[in-house]
């Protein structure tokens, strides 16, 4: 199978090789594609020396992809640079056919404050691949995009494409997790997080604040070496039905497996949820049954859930010709915590975008809290640590498709350090001990990985 896939992308090099005696299409960018045969995208990326490189897919299953270097990026230094850049790659993506498989991968950090940005990543970034392999339910295809809005940015764009693929080497299997890990400490420490819970009950007695969601950056020191990937591939798989994210920050990776989404657009409709409320699962199918009980019909969830459900219609409502949320809630469940969850669905009016909704919809109450502005100064004032990605936006943008996830259950890995995130949504009724727990039992299931990391259940030698 091997030869096959390197026999497909010699046949990509020559070509682009062919593309070099012509000139410059006559728009700003043009793709190339091939089929592949299955190919293991974790554990071919993980073999890969270049540092321009990303990995993002649904939690549906639909979509997955695997990206080496950049045709084209723009860095974003605050929310005020949303609209021009997403403006700009939409402008970039639609000059392709109608049914081109070219799209964007972003980030964007949870909050533009330079006190909360990590300097590695920046606020943001979109980014179109030059070299990808997509995964679909329809197979696998090499794609290259090149920028040929002049014939030396054609030829350059050729020339950079033809210098990854012919570096690329060809194994595709995950390294084994083989380490040990220290608890490095937490932050903030649990006196302080009663004492950022006192100060936020305090603000909700006022009136001033309804929900403000806290959150803790968990410290380990890592002796071995711990694969990103495989971390990666072993989470999957422990919550398969999540987004995948890894995105490169200079000598430092930003990954998670999350349950949530942001939103989901195809054309004019667009599907989002409020996922709020958290609760542990049970040892066996009765216990957890009850416990999904209890959580559906739990005050304090229910509340919390229900703030961000109508800020987030609230948000929507301008923007949309129709909306409508389920009449009900429903649960989420993962390995270790189950969530409440109602679904949104709409319809958008015209001209309104992507870039719209990302400046409606980020960051929800899920998050951050409501009133929106309130939380995140209440935020930006008590929280001790930089939350940069943790909390933010992943995802992809197309001109007829895109699917943006909240970046939580993430980490950031550097070759000593692995930095765990997670977060509770505080109310009038929390209690700073059982807000704690859930934030060790939203971090558990990384902790099982590298506690069971030679367990069968983990083993990560396989194809992702």
């Amino acid at each position: 199978m091997t030869r096959v896939i390197q026999a497909q992308f010699s046949l990509m090099v020559e070509q682009l090789a062919r593309l070099t005696s012509e000139s410059a299409p006559d728009q700003p960018l043009y793709r190339v594609e091939l089929p592949l045969p299955a190919i293991a995208l974790k554990g071919f990326l993980a073999s890969q020396s270049i540092k321009e490189k990303a990995y993002w897919s649904d939690r549906d299953g639909d979509y997955s992809v695997a990206t080496l270097g950049y045709s084209w990026s723009e860095t974003l230094s605050s929310r005020k640079d949303i609209s021009v850049a997403f403006a700009n790659a939409r402008t970039l993506l639609g000059s392709l056919p109608e049914l081109s498989g070219a799209r964007c991968l972003c980030y964007l950090s949870f909050s533009d404050n330079i006190e909360c940005i990590w300097p590695s990543f920046g606020y943001g970034r979109i980014i179109l691949p030059l070299v990808e392999v997509v995964e679909s339910r329809k197979g696998h295809v090499l794609g290259v995009n090149l920028r040929s809005g002049n014939d030396i940015e054609w030829q350059s764009s050729l020339r950079k494409a033809v210098e990854v693929i012919q570096s690329l080497t060809w194994q595709q299997q995950l390294p084994v997790i083989n380490v040990q890990t220290t608890l490095n400490g937490y932050m903030p420490s649990y006196n302080d997080w009663k004492e950022m819970i006192a100060n936020a009950k305090n603000a909700f007695a006022t009136a001033y604040l309804k929900k403000v969601v806290f959150s803790r950056e968990t410290r380990l020191d890592i002796n071995g070496q711990l694969s990103s990937w495989s971390l990666l591939h072993a989470w999957k798989q422990a919550n398969p039905q999540s987004y995948q994210f890894w995105f490169q920050g200079d000598n430092e990776v930003f990954l998670g497996c999350s349950p949530e989404r942001l939103v989901k657009r195809l054309e004019n409709v667009i599907s989002t949820e409020a996922l709020a409320g958290t609760i542990v699962r049970g040892f066996d199918s009765t216990e957890d049954d009850q416990y999904a009980q209890a959580l559906m019909n739990d005050r304090k969830n229910l509340h919390e859930n229900r703030l961000v459900l109508d800020d987030i219609c609230t948000q929507l409502a301008s923007l949309c010709q129709t909306l409508e949320a389920d009449r009900s809630h429903s649960i989420v469940k993962l390995r270790h915590i189950q969530h409440l969850r109602y679904q949104i669905r709409g319809v958008l009016n015209e001209s309104v975008h992507d870039e719209h909704l990302l400046q409606a919809l980020h960051p929800t109450p899920a998050v951050g809290g409501t009133p929106r502005h309130e939380a995140m100064s209440f935020i930006a004032k008590h929280e001790p640590y930089a939350r940069g990605l943790y909390a933010g936006v992943c995802g992809t943008l197309s001109v007829q498709k895109s699917d943006f996830s909240v970046a939580i259950r993430s980490a950031r890995l550097t070759e000593q350090s692995l930095r765990l995130y997670s977060g509770a949504g505080i109310v009038e009724a929390s209690v700073a001990e059982d807000e704690w727990l859930e934030l060790d039992n939203k971090i558990a299931t990384v902790v099982d990985i590298l506690s069971c990391q030679r367990d069968q259940k983990y083993n990560v030698q396989v194809w992702s």
